[in-house]
């Protein structure tokens, strides 16, 4: 006898998402992405009108339901700002379910032996990339477990994490600490009902970098480096960033989504 198998739906009705980061670009798709499936939003960034301007975007254009979209102006790299988001995530929706560490910089490009390269912008990067992952997800997995009730925890890396880049070395290391934290995470949470994962996108065309890949010399340079020939949207992160928050990715934990055209088996 033959029955149809039951997949999870890509619904996020009821579950609170904390998206860092999530004003523009990426950060701002994913956000959008979760609140147009049913989640409450908390998104995050350094610029209060910025955050202002997205969540009424998002509320306008994306949620349909009783759903709602706040921000909170918080820096991710320090613990006051951390505390705020967590406070306020739980003052209007009572739980975190989930929670995307987006927010990062490039920092300088330039040459390790360069006066450009120094040792201000290294730590900027760090701060920003790495330590804001750090002290985020170990406030909301804590959260989490008090709560008891499990939760999803998705890192944005980079395949700038996975191969070396010239001029941009601070960025690299921190993509690459990142998928290395999201496995010892993984191995220390999965006990309170938590998976994590991250995604690492290739080239992605967003509002941050159009005006570079409108020059078409250097369009088509990252499109040849890629198998598929042509840039990455925004749409096609949100999208696995959807699944991997979804119940669909219940089992998957302590790896990564590589979302890069084929940037990284050769192009």
């Amino acid at each position: 006898m033959h029955r149809k198998i039951e997949m999870p739906l890509f619904d996020l009705s009821g579950k609170t998402a904390i998206v860092t980061g999530g004003t523009k670009g990426l950060g701002l798709g994913i956000a959008a992405t979760y609140a147009s499936y049913g989640a409450n939003v908390i998104i995050t960034a350094r610029t209060a009108a910025d955050i202002t301007a997205a969540c009424a975007h998002i509320q306008e254009q994306y949620i349909t339901g009783n759903n709602l979209c706040i921000g909170v102006a918080a820096d991710s790299g320090k613990q006051a700002d951390i505390d705020k988001v967590i406070s306020s995530a739980l003052e209007t929706f009572g739980k975190v379910d989930i929670l995307v560490n987006n927010a990062g910089i490039s920092g300088k490009t330039a040459p390790i032996l360069s006066d450009e390269c120094d040792e201000e912008n290294f730590i900027s990067v760090i701060d920003t990339n790495l330590k804001g992952v750090f002290l985020l997800s170990k406030a909301v997995a804590k959260q989490m477990a008090k709560q008891g009730s499990g939760g999803k925890i998705i890192n944005i890396s980079s395949v700038g994490g996975l191969i070396g880049g010239k001029g941009l070395v601070a960025y690299g290391a921190s993509k690459a600490g990142v998928l290395s934290m999201t496995k010892t995470m993984a191995n220390e949470f999965a006990r309170y009902g938590i998976t994590v994962n991250a995604i690492c996108p290739g080239y992605v065309v967003t509002p941050l970098n159009e005006d570079i890949f409108a020059n078409e010399d250097i369009r088509k340079k990252m499109e040849s480096r890629t198998a598929v020939r042509r840039l990455g949207t925004i749409e096609e992160i949100a999208g696995p960033a959807l699944a991997m928050a979804s119940d669909c990715f219940s089992y998957m934990t302590g790896t990564y989504l590589l979302l890069d055209g084929g940037q990284t088996i050769g192009g």
